[in-house]
């Protein structure tokens, strides 16, 4: 790899160490760029999706054992000629080059010919080397952290076409590249196998929500054609507005004892997101700054998180520091996801959410934070949050929509077992997550004893 760096990460001992064993190993190495025949970035946009139009790939659909398809945004017809070469086929890989950078996929047939985001790079490989072992070696644990030291920019580091190409790739003979394959491939398939069952765990939550807050979930599909009464309007004309089955749900809500939001919010603030080039941001040493893939149903998840600097937190973003107990919801991109924020950390949060603390009771009913976020976090919940956004394109919930989201109010009792219920669930779902972490980092350890000496 390339050198020139005056930073010190890049020449920490044990990572020169690392990169000396792969060019001195018992396999020779080779240029990674020896094998490339093509290499490219891809589009950069304004987040300007459509409804329907070119399939466009972003980072967060890319996996280490593979590409998900299932929540790709679209691009206008428009913009085909824009998009040039940023187009991937079957048997290309990306390869993310912000964020978490590092993750490579070899291209399935499902994402033949869709488009892909600035922030990755596409490159294909010639016929004397396995893509698979490729894709293999490069998400393996040794290599991330040469990938990792060879980032550039102080805010948030970046890999270049440059950077690829000077990857020094251990290239060991065909049969052991297929033997690394069908090795990393195994435990790919038995991490599917426990992600369905976690599917299933999770699954189970909204039976379990509902059922003991005594609301029956309508059986069926959604009913794609239905009619409403002009009294019936409610100053929406649009038909998300007016499902059946969420109007049906929400009668049965406002039948039981009940609150909105903005009946029960004492304190509130959105966040804010200063802008990229200012001395706003910091390393691991800063204060967590909270984006929309951080904020899960399962609580805050501090994977790839950014950092402010405790000035920026103080000043800037006072307004929209965390506390014990605030609600941080979500309200564009992924809207609706709800994390009650623990004891003694601290954090803030970007545009893309809203902070609010509950008062301690509402109708003479103590509310828990911890319940409210288990009522949204369910399907019925998301849906409900949903209904009430605004916007084309890029639909937003805002804030007095958020306000006159309605939840039901059982008992301190009823509330108490929901959520020792909720988390007892969550609790199975996340032993088997870690199980099947555990199963691909034990392959990858294999694959880098089969590779290095």
């Amino acid at each position: 790899m390339s050198g020139g760096r005056l930073d010190a990460k890049y020449w920490l001992p044990a990572i020169r160490e690392l990169q000396r064993a792969i060019q001195n190993g018992k396999y020779k190495s080779q240029k990674l760029g020896d094998f490339i025949t093509d290499i490219c970035y891809g589009l950069s946009t304004a987040n300007d999706y459509v409804d329907f139009g070119i399939p466009f790939l972003r980072i967060l659909n890319l996996r280490n054992d593979g590409v998900d398809v299932s929540d790709v945004v679209y691009l206008s017809e428009n913009k085909k000629d824009e998009i040039g070469k940023a187009v991937v086929h079957e048997g290309d890989l990306l390869i993310s080059r912000s964020g978490s950078v590092g993750i490579v996929v070899v291209v399935p047939k499902e994402a033949e010919n869709f488009a892909f985001g600035s922030f990755m790079i596409k490159f294909c490989l010639n016929e004397k080397i396995n893509k698979q072992y490729i894709s293999a070696w490069l998400n393996s644990e040794a290599s991330r952290k040469l990938i990792e030291r060879e980032k550039i920019g102080a805010i948030q580091g970046n890999i270049t076409i440059e950077t690829i190409k000077n990857f020094d790739i251990p290239i060991p003979p065909l049969s052991v590249q297929n033997e690394v394959v069908k090795k990393i491939q195994e435990a790919y398939e038995q991490k599917k196998k426990k992600q369905a069952e976690i599917l299933k765990i999770l699954s189970s939550i909204d039976d379990f929500v509902l059922g003991e807050l005594g609301i029956d979930m309508p059986r069926g599909g959604a009913e794609q054609v239905f009619q409403i009464w002009s009294n019936e309007i409610e100053g929406r004309i649009d038909a998300l507005f007016y499902k059946p089955y969420l109007r049906s749900l929400l009668e049965q809500i406002k039948n039981k004892k009940h609150f909105s939001l903005g009946e029960a919010i004492a304190d509130m603030s959105g966040g804010a997101t200063p802008k990229i080039t200012g001395d706003y941001y910091s390393d691991k040493d800063g204060v967590p700054f909270l984006r929309v893939q951080n904020i899960t149903e399962m609580g805050i998840k501090l994977d790839d998180v950014k950092f402010i600097k405790p000035e920026i937190h103080e000043t800037m973003l006072k307004r929209s520091q965390l506390k014990k107990d605030d609600l941080v919801f979500t309200i564009t991109g992924r809207i609706g996801s709800v994390a009650v924020v623990p004891d003694n950390f601290e954090g803030n949060i970007n545009q893309h959410s809203v902070r609010f603390h509950l008062q301690n009771e509402v109708d003479k009913t103590k509310v828990l934070p911890e319940y409210v976020a288990s009522f949204f976090n369910t399907k019925i919940g998301r849906e409900l949050s949903f209904r009430s956004t605004t916007g084309g394109t890029r639909p937003a919930l805002d804030y007095d929509a958020l306000k006159k989201l309605v939840v039901p109010l059982p008992s301190i009792e009823k509330q108490e077992k929901i959520v020792v219920g909720v988390k007892t669930i969550y609790g199975k779902a996340k032993r088997l997550r870690q199980e099947a972490e555990s199963v691909v980092v034990g392959a990858q350890k294999e694959i880098e004893q089969m590779i290095l000496p």
